[in-house]
């Protein structure tokens, strides 16, 4: 797959699960423990992933919007990756 192709899957997952409120453009920090659940099942395995759920969101909403845009999705999936990426490291 090209990074071309993965892009457009992000801009579309984004969307699919921004929109189950309606409002495409925003995730409800309900929606972003939707969308945690379906596409990081891994990460979603804690006992506190309610609570964890809860404190990503609020670092993710920068704006302090009580929602979550695709910029802010962006910046976290981005801070994700690296974290990822500097675990398989070691």
């Amino acid at each position: 797959m090209t990074l071309e192709k993965l892009m457009a899957e992000i801009i579309v997952c984004f969307r699919k699960h921004a929109g189950s409120d309606g409002n495409s453009g925003t995730l409800s920090q309900q929606e972003l423990s939707e969308m945690a659940k379906k596409e990081f099942p891994s990460l979603c395995q804690s006992p506190k992933k309610d609570e964890i759920l809860k404190d990503i969101f609020a670092q993710m909403d920068i704006d302090g919007s009580n929602t979550v845009d695709f910029k802010e999705f962006m910046v976290f999936l981005s801070c994700i990756t690296i974290a990822v990426e500097d675990c398989c490291k070691k």
